[in-house]
């Protein structure tokens, strides 16, 4: 008789959400007007460079603590696309830690409402495949960010 194993399967990216949005904006204007509407403070940072070697923006805001974090992050530009989303995305904002869907609503209306944007959506976790190694990558860079602020 074979013996059952219980798997434990853990979500990779637990208490993430993230906003597509479609926009001609560049990255300072789109960012200035998530600041204002939002009341954050993205701040640019080194750019991401993926795997082919092209560059998109990077911005972060750390609420600190039991706060949100948010990235905005470039993934197309004049150079290429990091990755195709459908609809059409130029810009990510991923948002870590817990958001409640009332709130995470009113950011996305916020965000819709800023001229120059054509589209903002939720972007679907569980049905994107790419979304994963793009995550990892979004992190990775931000851990490299806030370890050379340390030092």
């Amino acid at each position: 008789m074979v013996k059952k194993k219980k798997k434990i399967v853990v979500e990779p990216f637990d208490d993430i959400k993230i906003i597509g949005i479609c926009t001609h904006l560049e990255d300072f204007k789109l960012a200035w007007h998530i600041n204002k509407l939002l009341n954050v403070n993205l701040v640019k940072y080194s750019d991401i460079v993926n795997e082919d070697g092209l560059e998109f923006s990077f911005y972060l805001y750390d609420g600190g603590e039991n706060c949100n974090t948010y990235n905005l992050v470039e993934i197309s530009n004049s150079e290429g696309r990091w990755v195709t989303f459908s609809p059409a995305t130029d810009y990510i904002i991923v948002i870590r830690n817990f958001i409640n869907e009332e709130n995470l609503a009113k950011h996305l209306e916020k965000i819709k409402h800023i001229e120059g944007v054509q589209l903002a959506y939720v972007i679907d976790l569980d049905m994107n495949s790419k979304i994963d190694a793009l995550l990892e990558d979004i992190e990775m860079h931000e851990i490299d960010i806030v370890t050379s602020m340390k030092k």
